[in-house]
């Protein structure tokens, strides 16, 4: 289940930023054979978010320096 999200932008706090993000989920995979029978192992897909938007409509910073800031930061 993908959120839509506005959050601001992180170099001047006044501009708003477009994000989708996909909350961590956990993916199932089965896997058959003779001797064992059937076994379903589970891993966890992490969080992901992607920015919609192609720059700060206040400061004009671009989406790669948004995204690489927020990362530096751990929100992302």
């Amino acid at each position: 289940m993908l959120q839509h999200d506005f959050w601001p932008c992180p170099f001047c706090d006044e501009g708003i930023i477009e994000v989708l993000v996909r909350p961590m989920t956990y993916s199932a995979k089965r896997s058959r054979s003779a001797a064992a029978g059937s076994k379903i192992s589970w891993t966890r897909v992490k969080e992901e978010v992607v920015i919609l938007t192609k720059k700060c409509p206040k400061c004009g910073r671009s989406k790669e320096e948004i995204e690489k800031k927020w990362k530096e930061e751990g929100i992302i």
